[in-house]
């Protein structure tokens, strides 16, 4: 009798993996629930190996339901804070070109992208660095802080120009 040594088809097709040690993580209970939300939207991008190379523009998430680019960039921000994902290549001008900004799940080892412009990357599980929810909320309170301080001295900076 013949073996069948086709790998087995899921019938509701593609699906997105996390493990339980991750959402069972002290990092992932810091998240807000729009962090949450962009991680498994992130996620669906992956396709086994593309990691590196993973957007979050306002434009491909519009279909999702974000309407914000301050709540976005907010996500953006924890999820990278608190070791989930962590910038590939930055967004900017290019060649002429505007360019979106590229992550890689840290959990989740990353192939070689030479037309990117960066090499293969281990997997560095950076969330699994926070060994107390005091010590990840702590990281996410800091960046608001500073956040907050930023919106501050901008406004004084043109309330003083005018």
């Amino acid at each position: 009798m013949a073996h069948n040594k086709k790998k087995p088809v899921d019938p509701r097709g593609p699906h997105v993996r996390i493990y339980w040690e991750l959402i069972d993580s002290v990092a992932w209970r810091s998240l807000g629930y729009a962090s949450q939300s962009l991680f498994l939207l992130m996620r669906r991008k992956l396709m086994g190996t593309n990691n590196g190379n993973i957007s979050a523009t306002l434009g491909d998430l519009k279909h999702y339901g974000w309407k914000s680019s301050s709540t976005l960039a907010k996500a953006l921000k924890e999820l990278q804070l608190l070791g989930f994902i962590a910038v590939t290549r930055q967004g900017g001008i290019a060649f002429g070109q505007k360019v979106c900004t590229l992550y890689r799940f840290t959990d989740v080892d990353v192939y070689e992208f030479p037309k990117l412009g960066f090499g293969p990357i281990a997997a560095t599980n950076d969330w699994k660095k926070f060994a107390s929810l005091a010590e990840a909320d702590a990281a996410l309170a800091l960046t608001e802080e500073n956040n907050s301080g930023l919106r501050i001295s901008k406004r004084i900076g043109s309330e003083s120009e005018a």
